[in-house]
């Protein structure tokens, strides 16, 4: 997986998108969200070949994205910094690759992924139209 745009320069999640346009964002680790292989999370970029994982959701609004874990517990609640590309990536594929890992920014991805330590996930995404994102469309 190549990453080609973003920031990721503070310390949170960030929006990125691969190579084929497709939306990614990168959360660094925390205690306050699980990382379960059982739960669907794998090391293997070929997760993006596959089914969302069983169970987890996202709901997109820009800013805002909420994504839950198969128990219904919210994994990730937050505005997203994003740019009207990811968005629109965000809606035309219908799937968000997560990828966490102990990272804090983008500084500090590379070495995490050269040793093989981030986790991924992919999730279906249902996202709004309502006013929160209305700006977001082009």
């Amino acid at each position: 997986m190549e990453i080609v745009a973003g920031a990721g320069y503070g310390c949170g999640a960030w929006p990125e998108l691969t190579a084929d346009r497709r939306p990614v964002l990168l959360v660094p680790a925390a205690k306050a969200r699980p990382v379960l292989v059982e739960d669907g999370w794998d090391r293997d970029p070929g997760v993006l070949e596959r089914l969302p994982a069983a169970g987890w959701s996202a709901l997109a609004g820009a800013p805002g994205l909420t994504v839950r874990g198969p128990d219904g517990r919210v994994w990730f609640d937050r505005p997203v910094t994003a740019g009207r590309e990811w968005w629109r990536a965000l809606r035309t594929h219908e799937v968000l690759l997560l990828v966490t890992g102990p990272f804090t920014g983008v500084l500090d991805l590379r070495p995490a992924a050269a040793a093989g330590r981030l986790f991924l996930l992919t999730t279906p995404v249902h996202t709004t139209h309502g006013p929160r994102d209305a700006g977001t469309r082009a």
